[in-house]
């Protein structure tokens, strides 16, 4: 019986460690109105082949080292991007990049919910732009449909608006939305729209 010590040596030389990613995945915090960023990935051996599994993603390889260009310029929301890559040991790894998107307005709830039969309350939409967002202000607030009314008004702070919906009758199921219109250079921006339901 071979000793144990002897048994991990020949193990070890038997079966070469795989081939890595120092790191695999990456986070990356974007700017407001950012259009490009740029994310490097090494490895511990040359890499072969890289497949970005998104259009807005270019990649370019050289030896163990790959470079990845994405266009972030549609990206409204944050986000997850993947690339696979495979080094010359035949192990192909999923990258991952993370896009931390900041938001251009913070709508809460993010929808407006009633049951059928409960009272027909009011209920609030809060609405924050926060400082730096590309949207200036809060247009327009509109009803698509006629089973409900509400009221816009302006906070008391800069940037923060409510609007007050009520349904008309929560006697039967109801879907109508409410269209929130933002001045904002960024066509990305200009346009919310807000679910409003009664439900069973």
């Amino acid at each position: 019986m071979k000793p144990l010590v002897a048994l991990a040596l020949t193990l070890a030389v038997a079966c070469p460690a795989m081939a890595g990613f120092a790191k695999p995945t990456q986070s990356v915090k974007l700017r407001y109105g950012q259009q490009q960023t740029t994310l490097v990935f090494e490895a511990d051996a040359a890499i072969t082949k890289a497949k970005p599994h998104c259009d807005c993603t270019t990649v370019s390889v050289s030896g163990n080292k790959l470079t990845a260009v994405v266009d972030t310029s549609a990206f409204d929301a944050s986000v997850e991007k993947t690339i696979s890559a495979t080094t010359a040991d035949g192990k192909t790894t999923t990258l991952t990049m993370k896009f931390d998107v900041p938001q251009a307005v913070i709508f809460s709830p993010a929808a407006l919910i009633w049951k059928v039969g409960e009272a027909p309350t009011p209920k609030v939409l809060r609405i924050t732009v926060p400082a730096g967002s590309p949207v200036k202000a809060l247009k327009q607030a509109g009803l698509e449909g006629e089973d409900f009314i509400y009221d816009a008004a302006k906070g008391k702070r800069k940037g923060e608006y409510t609007v007050t919906v009520t349904p008309k009758s929560t006697a039967k199921r109801l879907r109508n939305r409410l269209v929130i219109k933002m001045e904002s250079a960024d066509p990305r921006f200009s346009q919310r729209i807000i679910l409003l339901r009664v439900n069973k």
